[in-house]
Protein backbone atom coordinates (compact mmCIF):
# COMPACT_ATOMS: atom_id res chain seq x y z
CA UNK A 1 0.00 0.00 0.00
CA UNK A 2 1.31 3.30 -0.91
CA UNK A 3 1.94 6.11 1.32
CA UNK A 4 0.36 9.24 0.02
CA UNK A 5 2.66 12.04 -1.03
CA UNK A 6 3.89 14.10 1.53
CA UNK A 7 5.68 16.96 -0.48
CA UNK A 8 4.16 19.99 -0.84
CA UNK A 9 1.28 19.02 2.27
CA UNK A 10 0.85 21.52 4.86
CA UNK A 11 0.42 18.84 8.06
CA UNK A 12 -1.38 21.23 9.86
CA UNK A 13 -4.01 20.84 7.47
CA UNK A 14 -3.98 16.98 7.77
CA UNK A 15 -3.96 17.22 11.79
CA UNK A 16 -7.27 18.97 11.14
CA UNK A 17 -9.00 16.54 8.77
CA UNK A 18 -7.54 13.68 10.70
CA UNK A 19 -9.03 15.42 14.17
CA UNK A 20 -12.52 16.14 12.23
CA UNK A 21 -12.13 11.82 11.42
CA UNK A 22 -11.27 10.71 15.10
CA UNK A 23 -14.46 13.81 16.40
CA UNK A 24 -16.57 12.26 13.84
CA UNK A 25 -16.46 8.84 15.62
CA UNK A 26 -16.56 10.53 19.17
CA UNK A 27 -19.76 12.12 18.26
CA UNK A 28 -21.31 8.90 17.20
CA UNK A 29 -20.22 6.94 20.26
CA UNK A 30 -22.33 9.22 22.48
CA UNK A 31 -25.89 8.23 20.42
CA UNK A 32 -24.55 3.92 20.78
CA UNK A 33 -23.97 4.29 24.39
CA UNK A 34 -27.29 5.36 25.62
CA UNK A 35 -26.41 8.79 26.56
CA UNK A 36 -29.47 10.47 25.19
CA UNK A 37 -31.98 8.29 27.22
CA UNK A 38 -29.73 9.33 30.27
CA UNK A 39 -31.23 11.89 32.84
CA UNK A 40 -28.27 15.22 33.23
CA UNK A 41 -28.20 15.15 36.74
CA UNK A 42 -24.33 14.34 37.91
CA UNK A 43 -20.49 15.21 37.06
CA UNK A 44 -20.30 12.33 34.93
CA UNK A 45 -23.17 13.64 32.35
CA UNK A 46 -21.93 17.00 32.78
CA UNK A 47 -18.37 16.23 31.40
CA UNK A 48 -19.68 13.46 28.30
CA UNK A 49 -22.10 16.79 27.71
CA UNK A 50 -19.42 19.11 27.66
CA UNK A 51 -17.24 16.30 25.51
CA UNK A 52 -20.56 15.99 23.07
CA UNK A 53 -20.45 19.68 21.94
CA UNK A 54 -17.08 19.83 21.37
CA UNK A 55 -17.10 16.63 19.08
CA UNK A 56 -20.00 18.16 17.35
CA UNK A 57 -17.38 20.02 15.91
CA UNK A 58 -16.49 17.59 13.54
CA UNK A 59 -18.65 18.62 10.69
CA UNK A 60 -18.08 22.52 10.65
CA UNK A 61 -14.35 21.70 10.16
CA UNK A 62 -14.65 19.26 7.54
CA UNK A 63 -16.97 22.11 5.65
CA UNK A 64 -14.35 24.77 6.59
CA UNK A 65 -11.72 22.30 5.13
CA UNK A 66 -13.92 22.34 2.01
CA UNK A 67 -14.08 25.67 1.45
CA UNK A 68 -10.42 25.65 2.03
CA UNK A 69 -9.36 23.43 -0.23
CA UNK A 70 -12.18 24.31 -3.45
CA UNK A 71 -12.06 27.89 -3.06
CA UNK A 72 -10.50 28.33 -6.37
CA UNK A 73 -12.27 24.99 -8.20
CA UNK A 74 -14.00 26.10 -11.18
CA UNK A 75 -16.24 24.73 -13.71
CA UNK A 76 -15.24 22.21 -15.54
CA UNK A 77 -15.24 18.17 -16.28
CA UNK A 78 -12.21 17.29 -13.74
CA UNK A 79 -14.30 18.62 -10.95
CA UNK A 80 -17.53 17.07 -11.74
CA UNK A 81 -15.71 13.71 -11.82
CA UNK A 82 -13.79 14.28 -9.05
CA UNK A 83 -16.87 13.28 -7.16
CA UNK A 84 -16.91 9.33 -8.88
CA UNK A 85 -14.66 8.70 -6.21
CA UNK A 86 -17.24 10.11 -3.37
CA UNK A 87 -20.41 8.08 -4.43
CA UNK A 88 -18.58 5.26 -5.16
CA UNK A 89 -17.13 4.70 -1.58
CA UNK A 90 -20.62 5.47 -0.17
CA UNK A 91 -22.30 3.44 -2.61
CA UNK A 92 -19.79 0.18 -1.45
CA UNK A 93 -19.24 1.21 2.21
CA UNK A 94 -22.93 1.84 2.52
CA UNK A 95 -24.06 -1.80 1.11
CA UNK A 96 -21.38 -3.56 3.68
CA UNK A 97 -23.45 -1.85 6.25
CA UNK A 98 -26.57 -3.10 4.98
CA UNK A 99 -25.59 -6.53 5.13
CA UNK A 100 -23.77 -5.76 8.47
CA UNK A 101 -27.00 -4.36 10.15
CA UNK A 102 -28.88 -7.62 8.67
CA UNK A 103 -26.22 -9.97 10.26
CA UNK A 104 -26.42 -8.26 13.87
CA UNK A 105 -30.14 -6.94 13.61
CA UNK A 106 -32.35 -8.88 12.08
CA UNK A 107 -33.18 -8.31 8.56
CA UNK A 108 -33.84 -4.64 8.44
CA UNK A 109 -32.83 -4.16 5.12
CA UNK A 110 -34.33 -5.71 2.08
CA UNK A 111 -33.38 -4.55 -1.37
CA UNK A 112 -36.17 -1.53 -1.42
CA UNK A 113 -35.03 -0.49 1.74
CA UNK A 114 -31.53 -0.55 1.11
CA UNK A 115 -31.70 1.37 -2.24
CA UNK A 116 -34.48 4.18 -0.41
CA UNK A 117 -31.58 4.14 2.73
CA UNK A 118 -28.74 5.08 0.06
CA UNK A 119 -30.70 6.94 -1.96
CA UNK A 120 -32.26 9.61 0.49
CA UNK A 121 -29.18 9.71 2.42
CA UNK A 122 -29.90 8.21 5.19
CA UNK A 123 -26.81 5.81 5.77
CA UNK A 124 -24.35 8.85 5.44
CA UNK A 125 -26.14 12.10 5.30
CA UNK A 126 -22.76 14.00 5.08
CA UNK A 127 -21.67 12.18 1.54
CA UNK A 128 -25.63 13.47 0.11
CA UNK A 129 -24.68 17.03 1.78
CA UNK A 130 -21.41 17.14 0.36
CA UNK A 131 -22.16 16.28 -3.32
CA UNK A 132 -24.55 18.59 -3.53
CA UNK A 133 -22.27 21.16 -2.36
CA UNK A 134 -19.52 20.42 -4.65
CA UNK A 135 -22.58 20.90 -7.51
CA UNK A 136 -22.73 24.67 -6.82
CA UNK A 137 -18.91 25.24 -5.30
CA UNK A 138 -17.80 26.66 -8.76
CA UNK A 139 -20.42 29.32 -8.67
CA UNK A 140 -19.86 29.99 -5.03
CA UNK A 141 -16.10 30.14 -5.98
CA UNK A 142 -17.52 33.36 -8.59
CA UNK A 143 -19.15 35.11 -5.85
CA UNK A 144 -16.81 34.96 -3.02
CA UNK A 145 -14.15 36.26 -6.05
CA UNK A 146 -16.16 38.84 -6.77
CA UNK A 147 -15.45 40.54 -3.45
CA UNK A 148 -13.04 43.04 -4.33
CA UNK A 149 -11.98 43.47 -0.34
CA UNK A 150 -11.34 42.21 2.77
CA UNK A 151 -14.19 44.08 4.02
CA UNK A 152 -16.14 43.01 1.97
CA UNK A 153 -15.68 39.27 3.05
CA UNK A 154 -15.22 40.65 6.28
CA UNK A 155 -19.32 41.65 5.91
CA UNK A 156 -20.24 38.50 3.84
CA UNK A 157 -19.12 36.59 6.95
CA UNK A 158 -20.78 38.41 9.31
CA UNK A 159 -24.00 38.72 7.73
CA UNK A 160 -23.72 35.38 7.15
CA UNK A 161 -23.28 34.57 11.13
CA UNK A 162 -25.99 37.12 11.43
CA UNK A 163 -28.92 34.70 9.88
CA UNK A 164 -27.29 31.19 10.29
CA UNK A 165 -26.23 30.60 13.47
CA UNK A 166 -27.22 33.55 16.29
CA UNK A 167 -30.90 32.49 16.38
CA UNK A 168 -30.47 29.42 18.40
CA UNK A 169 -28.78 31.20 21.08
CA UNK A 170 -30.79 34.10 21.38
CA UNK A 171 -33.72 32.19 21.09
CA UNK A 172 -33.26 30.67 24.86
CA UNK A 173 -34.38 33.25 27.08
CA UNK A 174 -37.14 34.49 24.70
CA UNK A 175 -39.58 31.71 26.97
CA UNK A 176 -38.11 33.64 30.09
CA UNK A 177 -41.11 34.10 32.71
CA UNK A 178 -39.00 37.47 33.39
CA UNK A 179 -40.78 40.06 31.12
CA UNK A 180 -37.80 42.49 30.55
CA UNK A 181 -35.40 39.11 29.61
CA UNK A 182 -37.90 37.97 27.16
CA UNK A 183 -38.59 41.04 25.49
CA UNK A 184 -35.50 42.12 25.05
CA UNK A 185 -34.52 38.42 23.78
CA UNK A 186 -37.42 38.85 21.35
CA UNK A 187 -35.93 42.42 19.96
CA UNK A 188 -32.15 40.56 19.41
CA UNK A 189 -34.58 38.09 17.22
CA UNK A 190 -34.83 40.78 14.59
CA UNK A 191 -31.74 41.03 13.92
CA UNK A 192 -31.33 36.89 13.61
CA UNK A 193 -34.67 35.83 12.53
CA UNK A 194 -34.85 31.94 11.90
CA UNK A 195 -35.84 31.57 8.13
CA UNK A 196 -32.13 31.14 7.06
CA UNK A 197 -30.62 28.49 9.55
CA UNK A 198 -30.52 25.43 6.90
CA UNK A 199 -27.94 28.13 5.41
CA UNK A 200 -25.60 27.63 7.48
CA UNK A 201 -23.06 25.32 5.70
CA UNK A 202 -22.12 28.58 3.10
CA UNK A 203 -20.96 30.31 6.53
CA UNK A 204 -18.41 27.45 6.66
CA UNK A 205 -17.42 27.13 3.25
CA UNK A 206 -16.91 31.08 2.95
CA UNK A 207 -14.96 30.54 6.23
CA UNK A 208 -12.86 27.95 4.76
CA UNK A 209 -12.35 30.65 1.19
CA UNK A 210 -11.63 33.29 3.83
CA UNK A 211 -8.73 31.22 5.94
CA UNK A 212 -6.91 30.08 2.85
CA UNK A 213 -6.50 33.59 1.46
CA UNK A 214 -5.46 36.07 4.77
CA UNK A 215 -4.00 32.42 7.20
CA UNK A 216 -4.81 34.58 9.94
CA UNK A 217 -2.65 33.56 13.34
CA UNK A 218 -4.54 34.50 16.59
CA UNK A 219 -2.55 33.83 20.04
CA UNK A 220 -2.53 30.10 20.36
CA UNK A 221 -3.39 30.38 24.19
CA UNK A 222 -6.78 32.37 23.41
CA UNK A 223 -7.43 29.52 20.87
CA UNK A 224 -7.06 26.98 23.53
CA UNK A 225 -9.35 28.89 25.94
CA UNK A 226 -12.01 29.45 23.29
CA UNK A 227 -11.99 25.83 22.53
CA UNK A 228 -11.98 24.53 26.97
CA UNK A 229 -14.97 27.65 27.61
CA UNK A 230 -17.26 27.53 24.92
CA UNK A 231 -18.28 23.85 25.32
CA UNK A 232 -18.56 24.15 29.18
CA UNK A 233 -21.08 26.67 28.26
CA UNK A 234 -22.86 24.94 26.00
CA UNK A 235 -23.00 22.16 28.65
CA UNK A 236 -23.90 24.24 31.28
CA UNK A 237 -26.83 25.57 28.65
CA UNK A 238 -27.88 22.18 28.08
CA UNK A 239 -27.94 20.77 31.64
CA UNK A 240 -30.30 24.17 32.66
CA UNK A 241 -32.74 23.38 30.36
CA UNK A 242 -32.95 19.88 30.71
CA UNK A 243 -33.69 20.39 34.13
CA UNK A 244 -32.59 17.28 35.71
CA UNK A 245 -34.49 15.76 32.23
CA UNK A 246 -32.96 14.44 29.21
CA UNK A 247 -30.63 15.88 26.69
CA UNK A 248 -32.67 17.95 24.75
CA UNK A 249 -31.87 18.54 21.16
CA UNK A 250 -33.44 21.56 20.78
CA UNK A 251 -31.33 22.94 22.91
CA UNK A 252 -28.52 25.27 20.68
CA UNK A 253 -29.86 22.26 17.92
CA UNK A 254 -32.68 23.75 16.16
CA UNK A 255 -31.11 22.90 12.88
CA UNK A 256 -28.87 20.13 12.25
CA UNK A 257 -27.81 18.82 16.12
CA UNK A 258 -26.85 22.27 16.72
CA UNK A 259 -24.08 22.81 13.49
CA UNK A 260 -25.63 26.02 13.02
CA UNK A 261 -25.33 27.65 16.67
CA UNK A 262 -23.28 29.90 16.70
CA UNK A 263 -20.84 28.75 20.05
CA UNK A 264 -20.34 25.53 17.78
CA UNK A 265 -19.42 27.69 14.77
CA UNK A 266 -16.81 29.92 17.35
CA UNK A 267 -15.23 26.77 18.97
CA UNK A 268 -14.83 24.78 15.25
CA UNK A 269 -13.22 27.97 13.42
CA UNK A 270 -10.87 27.91 17.05
CA UNK A 271 -9.92 24.37 16.69
CA UNK A 272 -8.95 25.15 13.05
CA UNK A 273 -7.21 27.99 13.76
CA UNK A 274 -5.31 26.12 16.26
CA UNK A 275 -4.08 23.45 14.22
CA UNK A 276 -4.07 24.24 10.94
CA UNK A 277 -0.59 26.16 10.73
CA UNK A 278 1.23 23.72 12.77
CA UNK A 279 4.44 22.70 11.36
CA UNK A 280 4.81 19.00 11.95
CA UNK A 281 8.65 18.47 11.76
CA UNK A 282 8.73 14.28 12.54
CA UNK A 283 8.49 12.66 9.24
CA UNK A 284 6.53 9.22 10.66
CA UNK A 285 3.48 11.59 11.86
CA UNK A 286 3.63 13.47 8.76
CA UNK A 287 3.11 10.82 7.25
CA UNK A 288 0.46 8.94 9.21
CA UNK A 289 -1.53 12.27 9.38
CA UNK A 290 -1.11 12.39 5.59
CA UNK A 291 -2.72 8.56 5.24
CA UNK A 292 -5.30 9.30 7.89
CA UNK A 293 -6.27 12.60 5.88
CA UNK A 294 -6.29 10.67 2.40
CA UNK A 295 -9.38 8.18 4.00
CA UNK A 296 -11.55 10.55 6.08
CA UNK A 297 -14.39 10.20 3.95
CA UNK A 298 -13.66 6.44 4.00
CA UNK A 299 -13.19 6.80 8.07
CA UNK A 300 -16.70 8.35 8.60
CA UNK A 301 -18.51 6.04 6.68
CA UNK A 302 -16.69 2.56 7.79
CA UNK A 303 -16.90 3.87 11.30
CA UNK A 304 -20.98 3.42 11.26
CA UNK A 305 -20.50 -0.19 10.30
CA UNK A 306 -18.14 -0.91 13.42
CA UNK A 307 -20.50 0.87 15.67
CA UNK A 308 -22.94 -2.06 14.68
CA UNK A 309 -20.13 -4.86 15.74
CA UNK A 310 -18.65 -3.05 18.46
CA UNK A 311 -21.88 -2.16 20.69
CA UNK A 312 -23.50 -5.17 19.69
CA UNK A 313 -20.85 -7.04 21.77
CA UNK A 314 -20.21 -4.41 24.06
CA UNK A 315 -24.12 -4.40 25.19
CA UNK A 316 -23.80 -7.73 25.91
CA UNK A 317 -21.43 -6.99 28.92
CA UNK A 318 -22.36 -3.64 29.93
CA UNK A 319 -25.99 -1.83 30.99
CA UNK A 320 -25.48 1.20 32.46
CA UNK A 321 -24.52 4.34 30.36
CA UNK A 322 -21.80 5.45 33.38
CA UNK A 323 -20.16 2.22 32.21
CA UNK A 324 -19.82 2.96 28.99
CA UNK A 325 -18.26 6.88 29.97
CA UNK A 326 -15.18 5.57 30.84
CA UNK A 327 -14.82 2.99 28.02
CA UNK A 328 -15.19 5.94 25.55
CA UNK A 329 -11.16 5.34 26.20
CA UNK A 330 -11.06 1.94 24.71
CA UNK A 331 -14.22 2.06 21.88
CA UNK A 332 -13.60 5.23 20.11
CA UNK A 333 -9.58 4.93 19.46
CA UNK A 334 -10.88 0.96 18.59
CA UNK A 335 -13.27 1.91 16.10
CA UNK A 336 -10.93 4.62 14.82
CA UNK A 337 -8.12 2.49 14.59
CA UNK A 338 -9.88 -0.40 12.68
CA UNK A 339 -11.63 2.09 10.41
CA UNK A 340 -8.56 3.80 9.42
CA UNK A 341 -7.30 0.33 8.45
CA UNK A 342 -10.35 -1.09 6.51
CA UNK A 343 -10.17 2.69 4.99
CA UNK A 344 -6.90 2.45 3.83
CA UNK A 345 -7.87 -1.04 2.51
CA UNK A 346 -10.38 0.11 0.24
CA UNK A 347 -8.68 2.68 -0.77
CA UNK A 348 -5.91 0.45 -1.58
CA UNK A 349 -8.43 -1.89 -3.90
CA UNK A 350 -10.22 1.12 -5.24
CA UNK A 351 -6.86 2.57 -6.56
CA UNK A 352 -5.98 -0.34 -8.01
CA UNK A 353 -9.36 -1.39 -10.16
CA UNK A 354 -9.18 2.16 -11.42
CA UNK A 355 -5.76 2.11 -12.48
CA UNK A 356 -6.95 -0.90 -14.38
CA UNK A 357 -9.91 0.30 -15.98
CA UNK A 358 -7.82 3.28 -16.91
CA UNK A 359 -5.61 1.32 -18.37
CA UNK A 360 -7.83 -0.60 -20.47
CA UNK A 361 -9.58 2.65 -21.40
CA UNK A 362 -6.38 3.62 -23.07
CA UNK A 363 -5.15 0.77 -24.79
Amino acid sequence: MSNPNTSGRLPGLDLVRSTAALFVVSVHFFFNCGYYSTPLNDRITFMMTAARWLFLCCVPLYMMLTGYFKCNKDINKAHYMSLIPVFTAYFVISTIKVFTGNYYYGKVYGIKEALAAMGNYTIGWYVGFYLSLMAVAPFLNRLWHALRSRKEQHILLISLAMVTTLYPLIALPAASSNTVVACLSSVLELAAPNYWQMMYPLLYYFLGCYLRENRPQPNKLMLAAVIIVLPVINAAISYKYAAGGNFNWSILGTVDCGYNCITVAVCATAIFLFLYDIDIKNGFIKRSLALISSVSLEIYLFSGTLDIIIFDYAKRRYFEMRDFAWLFFILVPLNFILSVILSLLYKAIYNFIAGILTRKTHE
